[in-house]
């Protein structure tokens, strides 16, 4: 987990009850891997930040384990929309009292002190699926002919283009991804930047091919540029959430 900044804010100002949190275990660089496991936070304490169980679920066997804690919050005075986190470890599984009739099992999570919180990087495999009232497009090599925007990531994205698609695995490309600017009304956001074509997927038949791109290298403007809009996302998708199950 890359850190950005670090906050002098203590964690119940940033981090409420009812919060989806994520809680990195492994990263594998080499294979483009992680092991994130998410929950919903119950309560906040000085001493811990008590979590649902997770899926997969957190055994016993993991308690004292050191992990990264991130969650999307505003920040306090500016109302951006941020991730943050920090080094934290499992505290314990047991049981918590969820309300007067109901027990259930919980992660206690170290919590930290002020000046312990970071702004980080998005979670390179959260991926936000594109619905049609999101106005996120994306324009990429001429010869693909009209591109559909399927989902994205800090890591890449997923398109659609006419089948068969004029690519290889392996091939290097220029993109532009646009998305609403969420600070302006009506503003709109690019990205640049180039990518490597990492799937090639249609059947005989189709009449769209799915084609995965991975980013590279992109500069320090568009990677934070990508960052406020996935967490902007991810945000949307906790208040939709809750507002489901509630």
């Amino acid at each position: 987990m890359a850190d950005t900044k670090k906050s002098t804010w203590s964690i119940d100002r940033l981090l409420k009850p009812n919060t989806r949190i994520d809680l990195i275990l492994d990263i594998d660089l080499i294979n483009d891997r992680i092991d994130v496991r998410n929950g919903t936070v119950y309560d906040i304490t000085d001493q811990h930040v008590i979590i649902s169980q997770t899926d997969p679920m957190m055994t016993l066997a993991m308690t004292g384990r050191e992990i990264e804690v991130t969650f999307v919050g505003r920040e306090p005075v500016s109302g951006e929309i941020l991730r943050w986190g920090w080094t934290g470890k499992i505290a314990k599984i047991a049981d918590y009292k969820l309300n007067e009739s109901e027990n259930v099992k919980a992660i206690f999570i170290t919590a930290p002190r002020a000046g312990e919180i970071n702004e980080t990087n998005a979670r390179m495999d959260y991926r936000l699926t594109i619905v049609s009232n999101d106005h996120i497009s994306i324009q990429t090599h001429p010869s693909f002919g009209r591109v559909v925007l399927f989902d994205f990531s800090a890591g890449g994205v997923l398109i659609g283009v006419p089948a068969p698609p004029q690519a290889n695995m392996g091939m290097r490309l220029w993109f532009t991804l646009f998305f609403p600017n969420f600070m302006s009304q009506g503003g709109q956001t690019t990205i640049n930047g180039e990518a490597e074509v990492v799937r090639v997927s249609y059947a005989p038949g189709d009449t769209l091919a799915k084609l995965g791109l991975k980013f590279h290298e992109l500069d320090l403007n568009a990677t934070r540029a990508l960052q406020k809009a996935i967490n902007y996302y991810m945000l949307e998708e906790q208040r939709i959430r809750n507002r489901t199950e509630n």
